[in-house]
């Protein structure tokens, strides 16, 4: 599967809601600032990421950004200090004895 990066900032105006698109965010990637995830995407996850989001916007109140990175941009990012790249997010188990 094809998976680009996408620097994905937000601005949300509520507390409940900030937790509500946090958590949207934490399951496609990962924060790497307050406020700024690093998420590896294909397409139809990107879809799918977007309309989770709308889902809970006010598109009055509320901004997400979406900054799609090129793999020649990719590749020449800096990042400096305790930060890390997200690589690729790790495949989730789930173990039933059922």
């Amino acid at each position: 599967m094809n998976r680009s990066l996408w620097v994905v900032t937000y601005d949300i105006a509520s507390s409940k809601r900030w937790r509500k698109v946090f958590k949207i965010l934490k399951s496609y990637g990962r924060s790497v600032q307050y406020s700024v995830f690093e998420c590896r995407l294909s397409k139809s996850q990107l879809k799918a990421l977007q309309m989770a989001l709308e889902s809970v916007l006010d598109t009055e109140k509320d901004k997400v950004h979406c900054y799609p990175l090129c793999g020649q941009c990719d590749g020449r990012t800096i990042v400096l200090g305790c930060g890390g790249r997200v690589e690729k997010l790790p495949t989730a188990w789930i173990v039933s004895d059922a």
